[in-house]
């Protein structure tokens, strides 16, 4: 499963999109929405939606070592 490049969130592979630069990197993103983003050149650690996801993570993964 590819990793997207923006946000760090895993997907299947179907689903998503490629882009594959002139140096010849690819980067992978699970949305529009991450590659919108990035070509913005938004910082991926300031972005709320992504900051409030890895908050949710982080309650989840509490709960799951009780």
């Amino acid at each position: 499963m590819p990793l997207c490049s923006f946000c760090r969130k895993q997907y299947e592979f179907p689903r998503g999109t490629t882009v594959i630069l002139k140096a010849g990197e690819a980067k992978f993103y699970c949305s529009s929405k991450c590659r919108k983003n990035s070509e913005m050149g938004r910082n991926n650690k300031k972005v709320k939606w992504i900051r409030k996801s890895d908050q949710v993570k982080a309650m989840h993964a509490k709960k799951k070592k009780k």
